[in-house]
């Protein structure tokens, strides 16, 4: 029996496949991505207005995969990746020998299942063709020998130090700088990672614990020390990941760095009752595209001194998501409440919105808890499929109608997520278009480029939280 809300989100999908339009795969290379993470006199101080200051997605031409000037190690450890899940994947047109899905909800701090590489189970590329592809995104973005590729560049004063730039707005975003360390992480590139964070905890972190969420380029100075909560709680998770994948027996003792951070963000960036991230230290709302179930579920096993907010964050999570994803389209606010009703400023659907399938997914396919995740995954489907698959756009109002007819491939990377809750046949077309794009380039190549390298890393079944 599928929970009221699982019902809610499933009518409404089947009533928007039945009114679809029939689409191609691949995605748009023109602008379509909104305002950024900051700006104005809202951040950092309180529930102020944002005033974005550039597209966060938008025109990003691909290429080719690149031979690049640094070696990236082949992808991660499979076979302890994140627990398998999707309801109803078993179809037709499943490839032949792929695994039976688990849907067996993983029991907190065990082991995880198996991870789903999905390009193998539905599209039946081989694994080597998989990895290729994983390590090929990866290399250009971190170190692509056009002008036009990479994102990765150790600062000019001090080679030990690195970071990742936002290209389009020209500065260095604390969301990017996490982000990039999650992939090194994932992709076992231990230099990259420790250049990274080098960066990060000599120019970025603040006396508080959490980081300045925007800095100059090539430079150890900050445009503000205002934080992100998005880039502190990826830089406390890329730690952990950091701790079990490496240990801490080298220079880093990146285990005592993730418990400084965990503490940071539950001193600053976190609501108590309820048990939800802010979108700043001060505004009395939230971000759902911040909302990382899977990051609370591991730190309620790793930082003890904070397990209770931890695991109220991740069992909150899992009913404020359908508390703010629009039943009727699937798609999620770019700000909301802390208890989910409508944050006025910010209920539309805009490039930060673009992450929301990503955490649910993430968090779905490796710990199977609710139901109506599969009901989701139908309304917010139908709903792109509705868009046309090569030409829907990136902003939108939540009851659907678009601002632009544009998107890139870091929100055809985030929504071929929903494929680990959908049968095979509705997966196929959004996981083709995943894997015909091509890796960001040019000016916008940032976001969509880390979008969609994140997404790739699940979708792969690189991702991997090794136990």
């Amino acid at each position: 029996m599928l929970s009221p809300s699982s019902q809610r989100f499933f009518v409404l999908g089947l009533l928007l496949v039945s009114s679809g339009v029939a689409c191609g795969n691949g995605s748009a290379d023109r602008p379509g991505g909104g305002g950024s993470d900051r700006g104005g006199s809202g951040f950092g101080g309180g529930a102020g207005s944002v005033a974005g200051d550039g597209p966060k997605g938008g025109v990003s031409t691909g290429s080719g995969p690149s031979a690049g000037s640094g070696a990236v190690a082949t992808a991660g450890q499979t076979s302890t990746a994140g627990k398998s899940g999707g309801g109803g994947s078993s179809s037709t047109m499943s490839c032949a020998g792929s695994p039976a899905v688990d849907t067996t909800p993983r029991t907190a701090c065990m082991p995880p299942g198996a991870s789903r590489n999905l390009f193998s189970e539905v599209l039946c590329k081989s694994p080597a063709d998989v990895q290729a592809k994983m390590t090929s995104v990866v290399q250009q973005l971190f170190h692509g020998t056009g002008q036009d590729q990479k994102i990765y560049f150790e600062l000019s004063s001090n080679p030990a130090q690195a970071y990742i730039q936002d290209i389009s707005n020209n500065d260095v975003r604390s969301e990017g700088q996490s982000y990039g360390m999650f992939i090194a992480v994932q992709m076992d590139m231990q230099a990259e990672f420790d250049k990274l964070w080098a960066y990060a905890k000599a120019c970025m972190l603040q006396p508080s614990g959490v980081f300045a969420w925007q800095m100059n380029v090539d430079s150890c100075t900050a445009k503000s020390t205002g934080q992100a909560p998005d880039g502190d709680e990826y830089f406390a998770e890329a730690l952990r990941l950091a701790q079990r994948r490496w240990g801490d027996g080298g220079p880093i003792n990146y285990g005592a760095d993730a418990l400084k951070a965990m503490a940071a963000v539950a001193a600053h960036d976190f609501n108590t009752n309820p048990a939800v991230v802010k979108f700043s230290q001060n505004a009395n709302y939230s971000d759902p595209s911040y909302v990382l179930p899977l990051f609370y579920e591991e730190w309620a096993c790793f930082d003890t001194a904070n397990a209770t907010l931890w695991k109220n964050a991740a069992t909150y999570a899992r009913t404020y998501f359908p508390k703010v994803i629009n039943a009727m389209t699937g798609l999620a606010p770019y700000q909301a409440n802390f208890d989910g009703s409508a944050y006025a400023q910010g209920n539309t659907f805009n490039a930060d919105s673009w992450r929301v399938p990503m955490n649910v997914m993430a968090d779905f396919s490796v710990m199977h808890i609710g139901t109506w995740q599969t009901g989701y995954a139908t309304t917010n489907a139908a709903f792109w499929t509705s868009q046309g698959l090569s030409k829907y756009g990136g902003n939108y109002s939540l009851t659907g109608t678009a601002s632009d007819q544009y998107h890139g491939a870091g929100l055809t990377g985030v929504n071929a997520m929903l494929a680990f809750a959908l049968p095979a046949d509705t997966a196929k077309p959004f996981l083709q278009a995943a894997w015909d794009t091509k890796t960001p380039t040019g000016q916008y190549r940032y976001y969509d480029g880390t979008l969609y390298a994140l997404s790739m890393l699940y979708l792969t079944g690189t991702f991997s939280l090794f136990y």
